[in-house]
């Protein structure tokens, strides 16, 4: 699957990245330095400024602004010099960073205070320190200086609590919203309204789709009068359905359908039938745990079991998954009651 365009707009940016299997990418403070130092150089090149940054040990948050659309090739570039660094000093090979760094453009400045109090609060979260400027490798401690730092936004926040209810509501509905170019400005897409999305798609799909514009699952959750909990449980066994149907797609067990249809586009019914006629018995199991034995049963009933092509399937499907004390005699005997019903209207 192509990866999704960044935004490339001069401006502020929010950069995560980290360590791959979430290893330490930070050792000792040579490490820490030399990243920053890595950066500052960067800085001068390419002309963006730090707002905020605070480094962990395996990964770590810069929020900058950009002069230029340059964004991607300025974290590459930060990213791959640290990398050299680090695999020649440690004496080791392979890939240094999880994947391609996560970023969030700072659509609306009013959120720039906020981001700057959750990038400085993550020492105290992480229980390693107990005060803002306490922890050396964040901005707020002032322990290192560059040019290319600059300070106005922390020196103009009040850091005696962390963020509020109000402004973690806010801060999540930053990170989640969809963001669009019109006019050549960057703005919040717009949400449809719930309604749009469980009017006529499946109550998992549905919430699929809402999630990916931008919905809270809190939101979710009062709109269908459910758990926050059971919306992400829906999501997540989505989610699990779409790696699952891909897997299969791409080993050819659809091979009479196009490798470009989508899951959705399948549907569940023949994906489930295809399952229970052509992939082995570890796929069988897990289709099972993730559409439940009854729509399984149901799916097989309608599609297989009638069928004498799968008769020796039939009797591992009944015994072994339906729990039937059966033999194989029976599905010699089991008559199609598509067929039986056509013959009776044909009559």
């Amino acid at each position: 699957m192509p990866r999704k365009n960044r935004i490339e707009k001069a401006g502020f940016y929010h950069i995560v990245n980290r360590g791959v299997a979430r290893e330490s990418i930070y050792h000792d403070d040579e490490d820490f330095a030399r990243f920053l130092e890595i950066t500052q150089e960067d800085s001068d090149e390419y002309h963006f400024v730090i707002y905020s940054f605070c480094l962990m040990s395996n990964h770590y948050h810069l929020l900058l602004e950009t002069s230029s659309s340059n964004l991607s090739i300025v974290m590459q570039k930060i990213n791959s010099r640290y990398s050299v660094f680090f695999n020649n000093k440690y004496k080791r090979v392979g890939p240094l960073w999880q994947g391609r760094f996560k970023a969030w453009y700072v659509y609306d400045k009013s959120y720039l205070k906020m981001i700057v109090k959750y990038i400085e609060y993550n020492p105290i979260k992480a229980g390693i320190t107990h005060k803002i400027g306490e922890y050396k490798w964040a901005m707020s401690s002032k322990n290192v200086e560059f040019s290319m730092f600059n300070f106005e936004l922390l020196e103009n926040i009040n850091f005696n609590q962390e963020l509020d209810e109000n402004e973690q509501k806010k801060i999540d509905e930053f990170y989640s919203a969809k963001i669009e170019i019109k006019e050549d400005l960057v703005i919040k897409k717009e949400l449809k309204k719930l309604d749009f999305y469980f009017h006529d798609l499946q109550k998992e799909v549905a919430i699929a789709h809402a999630i990916k514009d931008g919905y809270m699952g809190t939101d979710i959750a009062e709109y269908l009068g459910i758990t926050k909990a059971s919306v992400s449980k829906t999501y997540t066994n989505y989610k699990q359905k779409i790696k699952f149907y891909e897997r299969l797609r791409d080993k050819g067990l659809f091979w009479s359908h196009s490798k470009d249809v989508s899951y959705e586009e399948c549907g569940e019914k023949l994906l489930i039938e295809y399952v229970l006629k052509y992939a082995d018995f570890d796929d069988i199991k897990l289709c099972l745990e993730l559409f439940g034995k009854r729509k399984v049963k149901i799916v097989w009933e309608e599609k297989l079991k009638s069928d004498k092509s799968f008769i020796k399937i039939n009797l591992m499907l009944a015994r072994v998954f339906f729990g039937m004390d059966v033999e194989a005699d029976y599905f010699k005997e089991v008559k199609n009651a598509r067929f039986e019903k056509l013959k009776l209207l044909a009559s």
